[in-house]
C-alpha cells in the first residue's frame, strides 16, 4: 500500500463498511481519502469543493450511519493487517477531546477537572502494534459524554454499569473477541488507570497475556503463607540485571536512552468488588523497574511496578515484559498526531456527539496510518520511496528540496529511500535535525506534505492532459 495512494488506503480501511447503502460507503471512502490527502480537524479545511463539504456534512448528520459500523470496518482492516503475526501488543488507554462549546448548547459532557468547565468527549482506544512497535491499527474505540454531576464519593459501591470502567472492560472484551478466529497471541498493556477489579477480571477472562502498571503499592498479597505488600515483594524480588529502552520525547519528558534495573517476584493477589461482593485470586508476576544513572534536566526517573501473567523466570523474560510495556508510549504518539498534530481533531466545530464521534473515527484511522508510516520510515529505512509515495509526490518533493537545499547538500536523481523521502518532507515542513529534539515527527511531515501535495496534484493534472492530446 502506498502512503499517499489515498483512495486505495481509504478503500481498504472503510470500503467494506456496512452502512445500509453502498452510496454511504462510497461517501465514507471519499471522506477518508480526503482526510488522508489533507488532514485537518475541520471539515471545511479538509475538502476544497463545496460539493465535497456538503456531502461530508450530510454523511455525518445521517442518522442511518452508525458509528459502530464504521468502527467495525476499521477493526476488520486492522485484523487483515495483523494476519500472520505471532503476537500483537494491544495498548488500551483512555483520552478525552476538548471541543468548543462556549454557549453550552451542544450535548457534549464534562472533561478534565469538573470545576474548570471544559467540555467534550471521552474515549478508550485499543491500538494494535507489531512486536517491533509499528502500529497496525485501531481495534476498538468506546465513546461517551460524561454527565454534568460533580464527582461522586460512592464510586467503590457503584455497580460496573454505573462506572466509566465499563468502557475499558468493553474494549478489552471486544478486542479479544475480534481476534478469536486468528492464531495471533495478544499481549494487553495498560497504565495505572487500568489497575481496577473489573479490568483485571476482564483481562484474566480473555486468556491472553497482559501487563498492568500497579497503582497501589500498599496492596497486600501472599507469598506462600506469608502476607506481604506489593511494595515489599518488589523490593525483595530477584535482581534481573539491567536493560535499556528508548524513551520518546514529549511535552512531559525529554527523550533519552534509559538504563533500567529490574527485579521480579511472584505474588498471589486478591481482587474484590465492594458493589457486588465478587472476588477472585490470581497469582501474578511482579516486575519492578527503576531507572539508573544520570537524567537529563527536567526528566522524571522511571519507576514502574508491573503486574503480568507473562513468565519472568529469566533475565530475558523480565526484559521482554519491560520492553513490551514501554511500547505503551506508542498510543501517546497516536494521541498527539490525532489531537494536536496532523489531524487536529479538537478543532472540529460539529454540534452533536453523534456527528463528532463519526468524524473523530475517520481522523483516528488516519492518525494510526500516519503513525504506521512514520515508524516504517524509522524501522525499515532502506525501502524505496516508490513503495509509499506516488511518482508525482516524489517528483514534487525532489523539486522543492532542490530549491530549498543547503549549500553543501546534493539531491540525487536516483530513487530515494523511504527514510530519505520522509526526511526531505520533514525538512520542507520545518524540521531542523537534532535541534528539533528527535527524528522527524508527524507535525513536520504533515507540513511538508501540505507544501508538496498541490505541486504533485499539478504534475498529475499536467500528465493527464498530455495523455488526452
Amino acid at each position: 500500500m502506498r502512503w499517499d495512494d489515498e483512495r486505495r488506503w481509504a478503500g481498504e480501511e472503510f470500503g467494506h463498511a456496512h452502512l445500509g447503502d453502498t452510496r454511504r460507503t462510497a461517501r465514507l471512502v471519499r471522506m477518508a481519502a480526503g482526510v488522508a490527502r489533507r488532514p485537518g480537524g475541520r471539515v471545511l479545511h479538509v475538502f476544497r469543493s463545496s460539493a465535497d463539504r456538503q456531502g461530508a456534512y450530510d454523511f455525518l448528520a445521517n442518522e442511518r450511519v452508525e458509528a459502530d459500523a464504521m468502527l467495525e470496518a476499521m477493526r476488520t482492516a486492522t485484523l487483515r493487517r495483523a494476519q500472520g503475526e505471532f503476537e500483537c501488543i494491544v495498548v488500551v488507554d483512555g483520552s478525552s477531546l476538548k471541543l468548543k462549546d462556549w454557549k453550552r448548547c451542544k450535548d457534549f459532557g464534562s472533561i478534565g477537572a469538573r470545576d474548570k468547565g471544559a467540555r467534550g468527549l471521552k474515549v478508550v482506544h485499543a491500538l494494535a502494534l507489531r512486536q517491533d512497535g509499528t502500529p497496525i491499527g485501531l481495534v476498538d474505540q468506546q465513546w461517551w459524554a460524561r454527565s454534568e454531576h460533580t464527582r461522586r464519593a460512592d464510586s467503590p459501591t457503584r455497580p460496573l454499569d454505573a462506572k466509566e470502567t465499563r468502557f475499558w472492560v468493553n474494549t478489552i472484551a471486544r478486542t479479544a473477541m475480534a481476534f478469536r478466529d486468528q492464531s495471533t497471541r495478544l499481549w494487553f498493556q495498560l497504565d495505572r488507570e487500568g489497575d481496577r477489579f473489573h479490568t483485571h477480571k476482564a483481562l484474566r477472562d480473555t486468556g491472553h497475556l497482559f501487563t498492568v502498571r500497579s497503582t497501589y503499592a500498599h496492596r497486600r498479597g501472599r507469598q506462600g503463607n506469608r502476607s506481604i505488600t506489593l511494595r515489599e515483594a518488589a523490593k525483595r524480588g530477584k535482581f534481573r540485571g539491567h536493560d535499556e529502552i528508548e524513551v520518546a520525547s514529549s511535552f512531559k519528558r525529554p527523550g533519552r536512552r534509559a538504563t533500567l534495573a529490574m527485579r521480579t517476584a511472584t505474588l498471589t493477589l486478591s481482587f474484590e468488588d465492594s458493589a457486588s461482593d465478587d472476588c477472585f485470586e490470581q497469582t501474578l508476576n511482579v516486575v519492578e523497574v527503576r531507572e539508573c544513572g544520570r537524567l537529563p534536566r527536567g526528566a522524571e526517573r522511571i519507576h514502574w511496578r508491573l503486574l503480568t501473567n507473562h513468565p519472568v523466570d529469566s533475565d530475558e523474560q523480565a526484559a521482554a515484559v519491560v520492553r513490551a510495556y514501554s511500547l505503551r508510549w506508542r498510543i501517546e504518539d497516536l494521541h498527539r498526531t490525532w489531537k494536536s498534530g496532523a489531524c487536529k481533531v479538537e478543532q472540529m466545530q460539529l454540534r452533536s456527539v453523534a456527528h463528532a464521534t463519526k468524524w473523530a473515527i475517520v481522523l483516528a484511522a488516519n492518525a494510526a496510518r500516519i503513525e504506521r508510516i512514520k515508524h516504517l520510515a524509522r524501522n525499515s529505512p532502506d525501502l524505496p520511496a516508490s513503495r509509499e509515495f506516488t511518482a508525482s509526490e516524489i517528483k514534487a518533493t525532489r523539486l522543492m528540496k532542490r530549491k530549498y537545499k543547503k549549500r553543501t547538500e546534493t539531491i540525487p536523481d536516483t530513487m530515494p529511500t523511504v527514510a530519505q523521502m520522509t526526511l526531505w518532507l520533514a525538512e520542507l515542513g520545518g524540521y531542523t535535525g537534532k535541534s528539533s529534539g528527535g527524528p522527524p515527527g508527524s507535525i513536520t511531515i504533515r507540513r511538508g506534505l501540505d507544501f508538496i501535495l498541490p505541486i504533485a496534484a499539478a504534475f498529475e493534472q499536467m500528465s493527464a492532459e498530455r495523455k488526452k492530446r
